[in-house]
């Protein structure tokens, strides 16, 4: 027993002998070293009203003596920043900081990598990362470019066909469905350790650089799923905050015992003070102080923490224009230049890697905005109960221009039907189909309109998104705590057949619609008496390779209905709504092809209820033969009739070979 006391006080000295000096070594928070020196972790804290810092932790008893930390000076004078190498510590350590200022308060690393949970409750504790230690086993993917990504919005707690601690793991068996159905990224609300310690939807960020460890399964968790995600050519995009953090479990609020001047009830060094309106936000008064050189940097080393070290391909920024705009609306110059930056730093230094804002267009180096306007532009049309007062005008409005900013639509938005916030149960959201039939969600007629609506959409101009389970005809509102129901893509595997066939036209899996991806549209048909919208998408670069898509929004067939297309001869439909494969009880009425004749060009179309036809010049491949010799004779077969081949009937087969 006394040997054991022994060496636990000679450990402890041995630490805290190695604890007198700031750190020669780089990196912020806890960051384990192995070089000539020897093999121990750098700790590093900006604490600028603190009088000492210590480091207690598994490694010394938790002592609050053993590990003090020392302030960095620079050109002789202290900084407010804290350091020191501690030998002897080692990758899986926990620790937390111990800062002195007219008191001593326990304090959660700011940039500690991984928590065993937020807050202040016993165990609530840092844990010592290393990030060099996971095997990438050369992990590469090129990010899509912007007229062909397709993105998935998934919540990581609900997402998972199973709801094990580690939900990373988990969600990795659902890739393989996510890559079949023609995904190739995939948006992920936030996913750092978030304050509400049950389910949260992950806008309440509580230690933005750790990931949520106790139900998410923490930073190896969150790197093995982006590696399974990049194995199947799915990029990761992950939905970030710095508009406000917590309020529920902040450690960095006070953080290093100074509550600032914030009338409010404090904030210290990470928040805006004296000023009400840059102080509160819609979420309340947690707003960082982006003029603080420091918090920039602590901001902006978030994002470079994601790219280099868990691969992200690129983000979705929360609501930028809640740190750039006051409560009284002034805008935040700050906050505009901290943004400007980091989309620069982006750009230059991780080629290919994309920035989407929520609700900003068109500057601060965004390569995309969400369209949050589309959804309620559109979706009023597709729950009009009265055929007769659906409004095309509305719909070719969404369709060609960017609903939300004004000017042509391109891959400048991202245009959807369904978002966390517009579904969402803390908003009052509902589903598209729930919001189309409130009474009997998987109707024909709610079937009918949604999957109309989403053929538009999702073939617009701009970058298509979904959100998890639209395509499987989910009808509760997404909440926290719900998970997705997976069984419904069998009770509706035909409407998920009809994503899989949409998002291959969209992003011209088969090689006929490649039009699609183009940077050109044209409203060419807006008929408000038959209900009637039709658009033409093509590339500059290839102005032949023309796609038309056509609905029809209303319950009566549309018979040699007389449309113009962009040049003569033969246009091949690609996709049908109205096909069985898509519903048991849908009619399968429609054109398979028309010829387009005269100038301006026209055909006669015929198209089903509450449908969509998408066409183009370019046919699909043939339906394969199959030749079978039965008894001295041959048998010729094929799947279904193809008005391109000409068959002649003969008592023998000639030839050469025969």
């Amino acid at each position: 027993m006394w040997l054991g006391l022994l060496t636990l006080v000679f450990a402890a000295v041995a630490i805290a002998a190695t604890a007198e000096a700031q750190s020669t070594h780089p990196g912020w928070g806890s960051t384990p070293y192995d070089d000539a020196s020897g093999m121990g972790v750098t700790f590093r804290v900006w604490a600028p009203n603190a009088t000492s810092v210590y480091v207690p932790g598994t490694f010394n008893s938790w002592s609050t003596t053993a590990t003090p930390l020392v302030q960095e000076q620079t050109n002789g004078a202290v900084d407010g920043i804290w350091s020191a190498d501690v030998s002897g510590v080692t990758a899986g350590s926990e620790y937390k900081y111990y800062i002195n200022n007219n008191g001593a308060i326990w304090k959660h690393d700011p940039r500690s990598r991984w928590v065993t949970a937020a807050g202040t409750a016993s165990g609530a504790n840092d844990i010592v990362y290393d990030p060099t230690a996971f095997n990438w086993n050369g992990d590469s993917v090129a990010a899509p470019t912007l007229n062909d990504l397709f993105i998935y919005e998934l919540h990581m707690g609900t997402f998972p066909s199973s709801s094990a601690p580690n939900r990373f793991i988990a969600a990795t068996n659902e890739l393989d469905y996510l890559k079949s159905l023609g995904i190739n990224a995939v948006e992920i609300m936030p996913i750092a350790e978030f304050g509400n310690s049950g389910n949260s939807w992950g806008y309440d960020p509580a230690q933005p650089f750790a990931v949520d460890n106790s139900q998410y399964g923490g930073p190896d968790g969150f790197k093995t799923f982006v590696q399974a995600c990049h194995a199947r050519g799915i990029a990761v995009l992950l939905d970030v905050v710095h508009n406000h953090y917590g309020p529920d479990l902040l450690d960095i609020w006070n953080f290093d015992g100074w509550s600032g001047t914030n009338s409010l009830g404090g904030g210290g060094i990470y928040f805006y003070e004296s000023d009400t309106n840059l102080q509160i936000t819609p979420w309340g008064y947690t707003r960082p102080n982006f003029s603080s050189n420091q918090v920039c940097s602590f901001i902006q080393d978030n994002f470079t923490l994601w790219f280099s070290e868990y691969h992200v391909d690129g983000f979705r920024w929360d609501t930028p224009s809640a740190m750039m705009y006051g409560d009284d609306g002034s805008y935040i110059t700050a906050a505009g230049n901290l943004i400007t930056a980091i989309n620069a730093m982006i750009h230059t230094n991780y080629t290919g890697k994309l920035s989407v804002a929520e609700d900003v267009y068109d500057s601060f180096g965004f390569d995309s905005a969400w369209d949050t306007s589309y959804p309620y532009a559109f979706t009023p049309v597709l729950t009009n109960t009265v055929d007769a007062s659906r409004d095309m005008t509305a719909i070719a409005n969404a369709v060609e221009y960017n609903v939300r900013y004004g000017g042509l639509a391109g891959s400048g938005r991202v245009a959807f039907l369904e978002s966390h916030d517009v579904v969402g149960d803390l908003n009052g959201g509902v589903r598209l189909v729930t919001a189309i039939d409130p009474a009997t969600p998987n109707s024909y007629l709610a079937r009918k309109l949604s999957t109309l609506g989403s053929a538009f959409t999702l073939t617009a101009p701009g970058i298509p998104m979904i959100f998890q389970g639209q395509e499987m005809l989910e009808n509760r509102s997404f909440a926290s705590g719900l998970p997705v129901d997976w069984s419904k893509t069998n009770t509706y595997s035909y409407i998920v057949q009809f994503y899989t066939d949409l998002i291959g036209a969209r992003r011209d899996l088969n090689g006929c619609t490649s039009g699609l991806q183009g940077d050109q549209c044209s409203v060419y048909r807006v008929d408000n008496a038959n209900k009637v919208v039709a658009f033409n998408r093509w590339k500059s670069s290839d102005p032949n390779e023309n796609v038309v898509v056509v609905g029809n929004f209303t319950a009566a067939t549309l018979n040699n209905y007389a449309l113009n297309f962009p040049s003569a001869g033969y246009w091949y439909v690609h996709l049908n709504s109205d096909s069985t494969k898509y519903g048991p009880d849908y009619g399968n009425i429609g054109s398979s092809f028309v010829t387009a004749r005269g100038s301006p060009a026209t055909a006669n179309i015929t198209i089903g209820p509450y449908s969509a036809l998408i066409l183009s010049q370019t046919p699909d491949d043939p339906p394969h033969l199959k030749i079978l010799p039965m008894n001295g004779a041959v048998n010729i077969s094929w799947p279904s009739s193809y008005f391109g081949w000409v068959l002649d009937a003969s008592m023998s087969l000639t030839g050469n070979p025969p």
